[in-house]
């Protein structure tokens, strides 16, 4: 059990394609896709299932969304947009669950190709297919002969709010008050849920909103935002899961086959239900969440934060059950979290055993155990709830973190390190198994030799035919391309006589790495484009202002300079932290699945393959 979403991403898109539903004698099949190197068969064969799970309204233009799993339990966001004039179904992939700005990148892309400069795509595709805008920063691409401009930004922590978020948006105003309360108190209780609608648009939307509405929890079960009509004995599975059903395929099922389900219809606005999860709420907690959502005129994230009170008054005194020792790890204790609302204790204990509230937890104490701490609009309204009756467990607990803190300080850093590593022992096995298996991964990339110069340890002159493009590859998310040592190699020695060249060294992925871990923070993101320029590179200002915020517990200043073990005092104290911050992330980008190594673009790019004679554009394949 863990967070769904991938903790590097790359790209902010993997893919792009086009399909069509093709007709009574053909399944839906992907026409072309970008770019050419993406390989992933099992998703290739998926997207076209799952971008006509039934048979679409051909009136109108829809846009949509449904998420593939992985292996590992990660999620694959992907976004369509179906045009009724075309036929066919735009679809972009990513790891990314931004779906304003990837609707917002369909319909750009739906007007590039209805434009005169429909050429353009590859062009356009490629630079958009570039590391996804880091917060503050914005991403400008200009198009359709410079007549026409897509820019987006990092979504923000804030709550989603209406009209700006289309997924609530479309959520409110299908369904009433009763029915959202209904359906939050099942997901509450991890029921097997059913949404049900007409239109894949609106099923997506209600299925993503109503997943949102757990905020700072997210479901853990069976997700599947559209089900396509040969999954539909999804439905017949005995654990948990939030399913978003078309109409016509759930008028194949028969209910007395599947059992105890929520059903929500979307259409009708109707909430069958077998259970009485609101009622095992507090009264007037279900009467103040009625009253906020029956005003049909809430703007801004009015809705979503009413959600959130809601849920603080449930859960909001888990930070009373943290329980803070000197030199121990930062723990939780569930008994004293049961205490915490006394007038809800049954419910409380039920919540214990979900994997929802499970999986909150871990990353609490995640956060607090490694020295990051968090703020988010969780904990204000935690802070406002405590003020409002008087607990105080804000504070406490920021005071108990200040002692433990100082603790580590007095013991020196060796001591938060191996607290740390007790919180993320995944990371520890990864190392180890990585260090194990560095012939397995130099085998990985067979092949990759022949096409770098072995000109030293780093590959820091490579040919790049598509700007730093290529060299962002092959280092695994960098933007800018480490400097090359060329110029010192050429220039003469001092005693007059030009240099010899090194020798060649063979191509130690494993020495990568560690060279890797060690030059991260001295590298450099360029965005294009970009309003923001800085002396200091992205990633370094993330990771110093992660170590120097040990605990924020809510937006009002706190001095930590007083009790910071990692405080960023001297530069060679700074490296480290911020080494020790971006092993899990560079793990991950080299991955211990190697055929997700990364290089696969690399390899494609650079390999000669006799182009057809056919007109496809460069980076395309195209299916009959």
């Amino acid at each position: 059990m863990g967070s769904r979403l991938r903790d590097t991403v790359r790209f902010l898109f993997e893919l792009f394609c086009e399909v069509s539903p093709g007709d009574h004698t053909k399944e839906p099949y992907i026409v072309r896709k970008y770019p050419d190197a993406y390989k992933n068969e099992e998703e290739l064969k998926n997207v076209p299932k799952f971008t006509f799970p039934c048979q679409l309204d051909n009136t109108f233009v829809q846009h949509y969304s449904f998420v593939l799993t992985s292996v590992d339990s990660k999620y694959t966001f992907c976004f369509c947009r179906y045009d009724p004039r075309a036929n066919t179904a735009l679809v972009l992939l990513s790891h990314l669950p931004w779906h304003d700005i990837f609707y917002k990148l369909l319909n750009c892309i739906a007007n590039l190709i209805n434009s005169p400069e429909k050429a353009e795509l590859t062009s356009f595709l490629e630079t958009c297919r570039m590391r996804p805008p880091m917060p503050g920063h914005t991403l400008q691409v200009k198009y359709n002969a410079g007549h026409n401009v897509f820019s987006c930004q990092s979504p923000d922590n804030k709550l989603p709010t209406i009209p700006e978020n289309c997924n609530l948006t479309e959520y409110f105003s299908a369904m009433d008050a009763k029915c959202m309360a209904g359906l939050w108190a099942a997901l509450l209780h991890e029921r097997r849920v059913a949404i049900v609608a007409s239109k894949p648009s609106r099923l997506s939307a209600c299925v993503q909103a109503a997943n949102a509405t757990l905020f700072p929890m997210s479901w853990q079960h069976i997700f599947i935002p559209i089900l396509p009509k040969h999954l539909v004995d999804y439905l017949l599975a005995p654990m948990p899961f939030l399913i978003g059903v078309p109409r016509s395929v759930m008028e194949t099922v028969r209910m007395t086959e599947v059992g105890d389900v929520v059903v929500l219809d979307a259409d009708a606005n109707e909430l069958r239900s077998p259970f009485h999860d609101l009622e095992s709420l507090p009264p007037d907690l279900v009467a103040n969440l009625k009253k906020a959502l029956s005003d049909k005129n809430a703007l801004g994230d009015a809705v979503s934060r009413a959600f959130l009170r809601a849920l603080v008054c449930l859960i909001g005194g888990y930070r009373d059950a943290i329980r803070i020792e000197k030199g121990q790890l930062i723990t939780f204790n569930p008994e004293a979290f049961v205490r915490t609302r006394k007038n809800m204790q049954p419910f409380l204990r039920k919540i214990l055993q979900s994997q929802i509230f499970q999986q909150f937890i871990d990353e609490r104490l995640e956060l607090l155990n490694s020295g990051r701490g968090f703020s988010d609009e969780f904990e204000v309204e935690c802070n406002n709830y405590a003020e409002k009756v008087s607990t105080g467990s804000g504070q406490r607990l920021k005071q108990q973190y200040r002692e433990w803190a100082k603790t580590v300080k007095k013991e020196g850093g060796a001591f938060f390190k191996t607290v740390k590593d007790k919180a993320n022992p995944a990371v520890q096995s990864a190392v180890k198994t990585v260090r194990q298996g560095g012939k397995n991964m130099k085998s990985a990339v067979k092949g990759l030799k022949n096409k770098i110069p072995k000109t030293g340890s780093r590959p820091s002159s490579i040919n790049t035919t598509d700007d730093s493009r290529l060299y962002d590859r092959f280092s695994c998310g960098s933007a800018t391309p480490v400097s090359s040592d060329s110029s010192s190699e050429s220039s003469p020695a001092h005693d007059g006589q030009p240099r010899e060249p090194p020798p060649a060294l063979p191509l130690d992925l494993l020495t990568e790495m560690e060279f890797l871990f060690a030059k991260r923070t001295q590298r450099r993101d360029s965005f294009p484009n970009s309003t923001h320029n800085s002396d200091i590179s992205l990633p370094d200002k993330a990771s110093c202002g992660s170590v120097s915020d040990l605990i924020k517990l809510d937006d009002s200043p706190t001095d930590l300079e007083d009790f910071d073990p990692l405080k960023c005092r001297d530069k060679k104290e700074m490296v480290e932290q911020i080494k020790s911050s971006t092993d899990s992330a560079l793990l991950h980008e080299y991955g211990l699945d190697f055929s997700q190594f990364g290089l696969s673009d690399f390899t494609a790019s650079s390999s000669s393959v006799p182009e057809s004679s056919s007109n496809v554009p460069k980076g395309w394949t195209t299916f009959n």
